[in-house]
């Protein structure tokens, strides 16, 4: 009877678990949820001495107030002078006196100069300037016109990323115009000149090799995002890419298809630049293919599998959603377990974990308590028809010491004491003596982490769950 009553306790827990998984998104930080808003953008640059003198008009600018990102390094934050040399207060009259934003105001014309040193003797070549430009909180740059002035004369070749619709040696100056769609992010600069290999609406692309008759016909076929235009420089060496500048040592198409679209990714979503991960997976969804390295394939085809086709509709249209703003893994976590219905924190997880794959798995949302004290580190989980708990801090709270030693497992305290060897095993050791266990493991370890079965949680370690409307109760029968 007893054994009756501790199964049907488990199998009410079990269905209660599965109904409370059922959850809506949580609330979004409002810091991430402010206005959006568009403008375009005239930049002039002048390379003067050892610094870039920049002159930054924004036009078409909403009547709101907007925050300004600086570049770390700029300096002389001002209003511009007009053609007398004066301030030209009428295109910075919404220039906060703090320089760190435009006030409200119906001005749709603003302008901001600012100076940029040149550390190390000046330009060099082969360095991609990617702490140039100021940018608008939460604004989206719908064209940008470009001018580079070079009163240094250096010649060589200036690469933005944007189309180059010319350039001109003059008796004074070098000069070099660009224009395009969307903003630009760096400024490259080369002494040497590189020749052209291939050009299209969204494309430059630029070697110092001979490349194949067929290289044209395999650009042509590039997937790409957007139709914002970017620069392709293939070289040698290791070089930093940026957002729109592009340094590749193969122009092979597959290659260069996966480099481009996780480039395109990160500057789509604000995503972090150094989580690849993260990128290859969102770029993956947007090309349709398998993108990154194993880890990263793996999560994608986790995805798929378990998506129905409606689910898989409203991730994509989810991460349309997403454009423009920041995107981390918990905002991803957010997004997935709105639309599965179950609480999970598949790409938190798998971020916090840099080698092994962590599967998708649903977690508990009510609270825990262990012994009438609640805790927020202990997680339960649901995988594969299991009820799993993680094993080290809740161990610890039941009064146990739990380590990983040199034959498995180690768990003990005053009186008992349990060896579960590593993975795959048949039997546990409790207190020295030896024990066999039929079918589902009492530890089972997943991507580093060891979580305890429901079943021998209640058998081993004398603990009974018991499901609340609004908690977990875990108490030790002594």
């Amino acid at each position: 009877m007893k054994f009756a009553a501790i199964l049907f306790s488990i199998l009410l827990f079990i269905n209660g678990i599965l109904l409370s998984f059922q959850y809506h998104v949580f609330s979004t930080n409002p810091a991430d949820t402010e206005k959006a808003f568009s403008y375009t953008q005239d930049i002039e640059i002048k390379h003067k001495g050892n610094a870039f003198y920049v002159k930054h008009t924004f036009k078409n600018l909403p009547e709101q107030e907007m925050t300004i990102l600086w570049p770390e390094a700029a300096k002389q934050k001002a209003c511009p002078k007009d053609a007398e040399g004066k301030e030209d207060k009428k295109n910075c009259s919404r220039f906060k006196s703090n320089v760190n934003g435009f006030k409200e105001g119906t001005e749709t014309i603003q302008s901001i100069s600012y100076r940029i040193p040149l550390p190390n003797g000046g330009l060099e070549s082969g360095k991609l300037y990617d702490e140039m430009f100021l940018t608008l909180k939460q604004g989206i740059v719908l064209n940008t016109k470009l001018q580079i002035i070079d009163e240094n004369r250096k010649g060589g070749q200036w690469f933005t990323g944007l189309p180059k619709i010319g350039e001109q040696s003059l008796n004074l100056v070098d000069y070099a115009y660009f224009t395009g769609n969307g903003g630009v992010y760096e400024l490259y600069w080369s002494k040497n000149k590189v020749k052209k290999a291939f050009e299209s609406d969204e494309l430059s692309v630029y070697s110092t090799r001979t490349q194949p008759a067929n290289l044209t016909k395999a650009l042509s076929k590039l997937e790409l995002l957007n139709s914002n235009h970017m620069d392709i420089i293939e070289t040698p060496s290791n070089q930093k890419s940026g957002s729109r500048i592009l340094f590749t040592n193969t122009l092979e198409k597959s290659a260069l298809q996966e480099r481009v679209a996780v480039m395109q990714v990160k500057r789509k979503y604000q995503i972090n630049q150094q989580n690849q991960v993260l990128s290859s997976v969102l770029a993956s969804f947007e090309t349709n293919t398998l993108i990154g390295n194993s880890k990263a394939q793996t999560m994608v085809k986790t995805l798929n599998d378990y998506f129905s086709s409606n689910q898989r509709t409203q991730w994509k249209d989810g991460l349309q959603e997403l454009e423009g703003k920041k995107v981390t893994s918990s905002v991803l976590d957010n997004l997935l377990s709105n639309i599965l219905q179950l609480k999970t924190s598949y790409f938190q997880m798998n971020e916090a974990n840099a080698k092994a794959v962590v599967p998708l798995m649903f977690e508990e949302k009510r609270p825990i308590y262990v012994n009438g004290q609640k805790v927020d580190n202990v997680k339960i989980i649901l995988k594969d028809d299991m009820i799993l708990y993680t094993a080290n801090p809740l161990l610890k709270q039941l009064g146990y010491d739990a380590r990983i030693g040199e034959n498995g497992y180690y768990v003990k305290n005053a009186s008992r004491s349990f060896r579960f060897p590593g993975e795959p095993y048949d039997f546990y050791v409790y207190n020295n003596l030896r024990q066999d266990v039929p079918g589902v493991q009492p530890l089972i370890k997943i991507a580093g982490t060891y979580y305890v079965e429901e079943g021998w949680l209640i058998k081993l370690f004398r603990t009974i769950p018991e499901k609340k409307e609004d908690r977990i109760e875990l108490n030790e029968q002594k």
